[in-house]
């Protein structure tokens, strides 16, 4: 507890200077070292180091980094733990605060999740999400996976013999590949969870195919007797043609048909212009069709009188 004191005094005394700088970081170290699995004791020197404005050097040590995170921790401060070791610049990295890292995301998944402990599964997805800053881990997140050759080796196994090898042909194949027996052990049990997960997921995608709805299903009502579909059924068709008109009466045949204006015949002769039914227009019809002319001084063709007979 003296050793704590003198480096309380000391820092007071200094301020800003940075004449004992070194001296005051790697005391500290030692402290947060010796006093890590007491975070009662070592409380006033994390409220210290994180007022004091020599803050960033005393962050650059492991120890003092270490501690002051597990002090926030404790007293439910995870985020600001977070950005304390997202602002450190620990020379080399430090495996450490990597695990700290890790577990405060963990703490964080649990809570959001409501759970008392995650899967792994769940562990490694939160990881992926939440990589380690570049200051703690200069060569990146550790991967997990086995060097190609090793995979290779393993895949030949399955498909040469099987997916559940004895003891006997894990250690073995431990021997070749320079794993473990638990880690073959794993890695064949991932493999057997994995076809599991894929033959349920097909068998279940066979299952839920869609069946061809009846017409019964898309509402479609039966069609009538003529066998043309109406309207109601869900097809368009076109009426039959008729010539009666409403009222009881009949359209006229040479109004049923297409009818052209001489005029408009004249004007779409060889070129197959057609027009469709229409009401004739007014002042048109056959008794407004053009007469012959008669030219002057010469007479018109004698015309017999009604119930007259030529001889």
């Amino acid at each position: 507890m003296t050793r704590m004191q003198s480096f309380l005094t000391l820092l007071r005394e200094q301020g800003c200077s940075c004449s004992c700088t070194s001296e005051l970081v790697t005391l500290a170290g030692r402290l947060c070292r010796d006093l890590q699995d007491d975070l009662a004791q070592v409380q006033p020197l994390v409220a210290a180091v994180l007022e004091s404005p020599l803050r960033p050097r005393f962050l650059d040590n492991a120890d003092v980094t270490l501690v002051c995170a597990h002090v926030l921790v404790q007293q439910g401060q995870p985020q600001v733990a977070c950005r304390l070791l997202e602002g450190c610049q620990v020379p080399g990295g430090s495996q450490e605060l990597v695990q700290l890292w890790n577990d405060i995301h963990y703490h964080l998944a649990r809570r959001r999740l409501g759970v008392a402990t995650l899967t792994p599964v769940q562990k490694f997805c939160c990881r992926k999400r939440n990589p380690p800053p570049p200051a703690l881990s200069p060569d990146g997140p550790k991967s997990r996976n086995f060097p190609r050759e090793v995979r290779q080796r393993l895949w030949d196994f399955v498909s040469a013999v099987n997916s559940n090898p004895s003891k006997a042909e894990r250690e073995n194949l431990a021997l070749e590949t320079g794993l473990t027996t638990g880690q073959v052990y794993t890695w064949f049990a991932n493999h057997r969870r994995r076809q599991r997960f894929h033959l349920q997921r097909g068998k279940q995608a066979w299952q839920t195919v869609p069946e061809a709805p009846s017409a019964k299903e898309r509402n479609l009502g039966p069609l009538p007797p003529s066998g043309r579909p109406c309207i109601g059924s869900g097809f368009l068709s076109r009426p039959p043609r008729s010539e009666h008109v409403p009222g009881g009466g009949s359209m006229p045949r040479w109004a049923s048909r297409s009818w052209q204006h001489p005029g408009d015949r004249a004007l779409g002769a060889g070129s197959g212009v057609h027009c469709p039914l229409q009401p004739p227009r007014a002042g048109v019809g056959p008794a407004s069709l053009p007469r012959p002319c008669v030219h002057k001084g010469v007479e018109p063709a004698f015309v017999l009188p009604p119930g007259a007979v030529a001889l």
